[in-house]
């Protein structure tokens, strides 16, 4: 036997294990998306994934419990593709900070509604979604709060967004974010187009430096406090 077969103690099973649970996210994804949320089983997701029942019992109590953590997954993948930075041979984007920042948020929100699992979940089984908006930050968002924070900081840099803490504003941005991926997919009254313009709206007045606040603490627009 090569040594290359050999596994090693920890780093073996490590590798088996995060095979497994990338199986396993994938096959319940391909299950959602071929049969839909209410005809998606755990026994479906253990075939097409090529693992036993139980383990799929072991580690989900139930097919929510899975969707949401695929959710989690596809959402993070999301996130990553349209916030990457820039290759190092891209001309280099001129934009403020301030323009950046709004316009990737809005690539991102319309992501997740192009989005197919997303679309399934909102049409069927909106619940599922319940846990991102009213349990505790989970790693999803704690995750575009990371992103936002370097662009919230470019913005402080170039002066094109207001001085505030980057921890509060890049935390209220993806709660307000948030409320238009899973709201504004509805069917309403108003398109969905016409409610992500106002949501860039809604972003560029809020990180917009303010003339009068900076005038009156003695300071030029945009320029950090002592």
């Amino acid at each position: 036997m090569s040594t290359s077969s050999v596994p090693t103690a920890n780093g073996g099973r490590t590798r088996a294990l995060r095979l497994s649970e990338r199986q396993i996210l994938d096959a319940a994804r391909a299950c959602v998306l071929a049969a839909g949320v209410h005809d998606t089983t755990l026994n479906d997701v253990a075939r097409r994934a090529g693992v036993s029942r139980m383990t799929l019992y072991r580690r989900y109590s139930d097919i929510g419990s899975l969707i949401s953590e695929v959710l989690g997954h596809e959402f993070a993948r999301i996130l990553r593709e349209h916030t990457a930075d820039p290759p190092p041979y891209a001309p280099p984007d001129l934009r403020p900070a301030r323009r950046r920042l709004v316009d990737t948020v809005l690539a991102v929100v319309r992501a997740f509604h192009a989005d197919p699992l997303m679309h399934q979940v909102l049409e069927a089984e909106p619940e599922i979604l319940m846990p991102y908006l009213v349990n505790r930050f989970g790693s999803t968002q704690q995750i575009a709060v990371t992103l936002l924070a370097h662009r919230l900081d470019a913005g402080y840099r170039d002066g094109s967004i207001r001085q505030g803490s980057i921890a509060v504003q890049a935390h209220a941005i993806v709660l307000t974010a948030q409320a238009f991926v899973v709201s504004a997919a509805a069917n309403g009254p108003v398109p969905v187009f016409r409610l992500l313009a106002e949501l860039g709206e809604m972003l560029d007045a809020y990180l917009a430096p303010n003339p009068v606040r900076s005038e009156r603490e003695g300071r030029p627009d945009g320029e950090q406090a002592a």
